[in-house]
């Protein structure tokens, strides 16, 4: 058996110990062994600079007087505890960084991160997740406190893997853009965008009231009190969106969500455009809501999103889409049999006729022939909204008729976190390209702060 030899001291056989014999050899001992007249001295000058370290110095009458050891013994610890520092600094792995954290963990975690010294800091770690507000293409939508100001938002929280898996990357920097330079009551208005490595993070105004879709899926139909407000709601927000030069070309009732205070507001600007003369090859939308002009690969303009809102108020009015088919080709050959035109027989109980003609001149084929061609008010002026109060509309001083309940939120947000993301392996090998930088420069300058914007107001 091999021993080793122990480094600790020995406390069976003791190092003698020297008594000094007089009190001047007792006090020079105390000086040379421990140094700790020169204690305080050294805890205060190690700080400053050298400069001002040497001159109080020189000018101390104890410093001839104090042997150097002492120093050199101090001065030895303090060198361990600067080769010790530097490595506290060291930058750590990803792995350790708030961006592994599991959502859950992130959520959990009752320790505040320190708020960035300037806005354009802004990070994920400045938010507090409380639960999924909802479920896109790319990701989920999250409603988050700011830990500094505890305000509430929506996050929406999209994969760049499947961003790129779906060739989006364009439409998720021309969201941001747009958004950016937009400002109105009735639509989802941005404050910040940022990203990490895997993700973007786009925070939004929070609307817990749930999309359209979910609330026609309890409802059936909407009476005409309800399609009324709806459509009255998103007009103002089209027209606003028309001035500006943008056509959003995928309005549809999972795009229009009710805020706490049941007013609509428009959403989802990832296939908004700048209006310009030649767009005939864009064709992205939803083609049940899709307008014939788009559908047949035609240059269009502002008269795409009345069509969408004629196929959505025909939808609230008789619970169907006007053109259904299980594919693009289906609805495209609908939409060619039948022009739609609603008589007197076909409307349900408690609607008008004058609802009915407003539906069928936004959903006539030809854009020259369907009403607001040339310009919203042609809208406006249809007999269906004669009376009605816009301006306490656009102020929100007029009484939502959707009446939003706390159980009705909970079982809107039970159904949307009951599904469940796949990841292909087109993402996955896309989660690994992330690594590289030239991969990452594709979402270069995606960070936004929330600026002073100026509404533009009708009334």
């Amino acid at each position: 058996m091999i021993t080793r030899q122990s480094r600790l001291p020995s406390f069976k056989n003791p190092p003698p110990i020297s008594t000094p014999s007089s009190p001047k050899e007792q006090k020079k001992l105390w000086k040379t062994n421990f140094g700790f007249q020169n204690d305080i001295s050294f805890i205060s000058n190690r700080d400053k600079s050298p400069e001002q370290s040497s001159q109080k110095k020189s000018n101390s009458p104890q410093s001839n007087s104090i042997t150097r050891k002492p120093f050199q013994l101090q001065l030895g610890i303090e060198q361990q505890m600067l080769n010790h520092h530097p490595k506290s600094r060291e930058r750590r792995p990803l792995k350790n960084t708030i961006y592994s954290r599991p959502i859950s963990r992130l959520i959990e975690d009752s320790r505040t991160t320190r708020m960035p010294s300037t806005d354009h800091e802004i990070n994920r770690g400045n938010f507090k997740f409380h639960y999924v507000l909802g479920k896109g293409g790319f990701g989920k939508v999250w409603r988050v406190e700011l830990v500094k100001s505890r305000k509430l938002y929506a996050m929406k929280e999209m994969s760049k893997a499947k961003i790129m898996a779906k060739n989006s990357v364009n439409s998720v920097l021309n969201e941001r853009i747009l958004l950016s330079q937009l400002k109105h009551p009735f639509i989802a208005n941005i404050h910040y965008a940022f990203q990490d490595r895997e993700h973007l993070f786009l925070v939004m105004d929070l609307l817990s009231g749930g999309d359209l879709r979910f609330h026609i899926g309890r409802m059936r139909r909407f009476s005409e009190q309800h399609t009324k407000f709806v459509i009255c709601s998103i007009l103002l927000a089209l027209e606003y969106l028309h001035q500006n030069g943008i056509i959003h070309r995928d309005i549809k009732p999972e795009n229009i969500v009710l805020d706490r205070n049941g007013y609509p507001r428009l959403t989802d600007f990832g296939i908004a455009r700048v209006i310009k003369s030649e767009n005939a090859s864009e064709t992205s939308g939803t083609p049940g809501y899709m307008a014939p002009e788009v559908m047949f690969r035609q240059n269009h303009s502002v008269g795409v999103d009345h069509f969408a809102l004629g196929v959505m108020m025909y939808e609230f009015m008789m619970g169907k889409r006007p053109y259904l088919g299980k594919s693009r080709k289906d609805i495209r050959d609908a939409i060619i049999a039948k022009q739609i035109q609603l008589k007197k027989s076909d409307l349900p109980i408690g609607w008008t006729l004058e609802a009915a003609d407003l539906i069928n001149q936004l959903l006539q084929r030809k854009p020259q022939s369907r009403l607001g061609f040339n310009g919203t008010q042609e809208i406006y002026a249809h007999q269906w909204f004669a009376g009605f109060p816009w301006k306490s509309l656009y102020e929100k001083q007029l009484a939502s008729p959707f009446k939003l309940s706390k159980s009705c939120e909970e079982n809107y947000i039970r159904e949307i976190s009951s599904e469940h993301d796949s990841l292909d392996q087109q993402i996955q090998e896309n989660s690994i390209k992330l690594r590289q930088e030239t991969v990452q420069n594709q979402f270069q300058n995606y960070s936004y702060v929330k600026e002073q914007q100026v509404t533009i107001k009708r009334f």
